[in-house]
């Protein structure tokens, strides 16, 4: 593999490895308890994601959910700003309860890691359907 696609994949990696990192130790202290059927796959993508580790094992659909739960919990806390955290920004500069500002930040947090794992694996299948295609030019 060329050199300089070797490092724009390492920089990829530890942005999304980062941004993992960090949206599970912002879940974990937010108090933002994952509920319902997916609850043991969240906490084991959050576990995963704290020791770095299985990255790429977390698919789109995974991460969707985890929206879906930080949405929920946002909606339960206040109504309507999980859903307007989750669908763009929410401008805390107003908001007084702390809880409601560490939630919105969560959904950020997600919308980052969200857009670091999507560059990754697009990368990812780019370099695979380039080798497909010069080795069946062969």
């Amino acid at each position: 593999m060329h050199s300089e696609i070797e490092r724009e994949l390492h920089d990829l990696m530890l942005t999304a490895v980062t941004q993992g990192r960090h949206l599970a130790e912002e879940w974990l202290t937010s108090g933002a308890v994952p509920t319902g059927s997916t609850k043991n796959r969240t906490l084991e993508v959050l576990k995963a994601l704290s020791e770095r580790e299985r990255l790429l094992d977390i698919d789109d659909a995974t991460i969707e959910l985890m929206g879906m739960q930080i949405r929920q919990v946002l909606n339960e806390h206040r109504d309507g700003i999980g859903d307007q955290a989750i669908a763009g920004d929410v401008d805390t500069t107003w908001i007084e309860d702390t809880k409601t500002v560490e939630l919105v930040n969560l959904a950020w947090r997600w919308k980052k890691f969200q857009t670091a794992k999507q560059s990754l694996d697009d990368r990812i299948a780019a370099i695979r359907a380039v080798e497909s295609m010069i080795a069946s030019l062969d």
